[in-house]
């Protein structure tokens, strides 16, 4: 499970990233350098959505994935959520295809899940719930 980092931690895991992503165009372009602009962009699109998911992902985690300040009080019930850390799931976009980090919060009382930014009920009207 993937947890906060700071801006410099986040900041060292992007230039590793885009070391690796420099060293591997240069050794395919090296074993293909006759590749045309067509056949070099085939080989960068999934390397580059890759790569925009780590930054997504580095930018997530250097904020805290989403996480709140205080446990959320469930959307459903109005009872307080518990905390269930920071989860990953896949996300494929036009642009990023990776794992991406999320804040989760589970209700004990109801079974619903809950992830930020989404809305959650204020505590002033969770409390008026019985």
């Amino acid at each position: 499970m993937p947890s906060p980092i700071s801006a410099k931690e986040a900041t060292q895991e992007f230039q590793r990233e885009a070391q690796a992503l420099w060293e591997e165009m240069n050794r395919w372009w090296n074993e293909h350098p006759q590749a045309t602009l067509k056949e070099i962009e085939q080989h960068l699109r999934p390397l580059r959505r890759r790569f925009g998911a780590k930054l997504v992902e580095l930018q997530a985690l250097q904020r805290g994935a989403g996480a709140l300040d205080q446990l959320p009080r469930c959307p459903k019930c109005g009872q307080q959520m518990e905390d269930k850390g920071i989860q990953e799931k896949l996300a494929v976009g036009i642009e990023i295809e990776g794992r991406l980090p999320y804040a989760y919060y589970h209700c004990p009382h109801c079974g619903e899940g809950f992830s930020p930014p989404q809305e959650a009920v204020a505590v002033d009207k969770a409390e008026s719930v019985d």
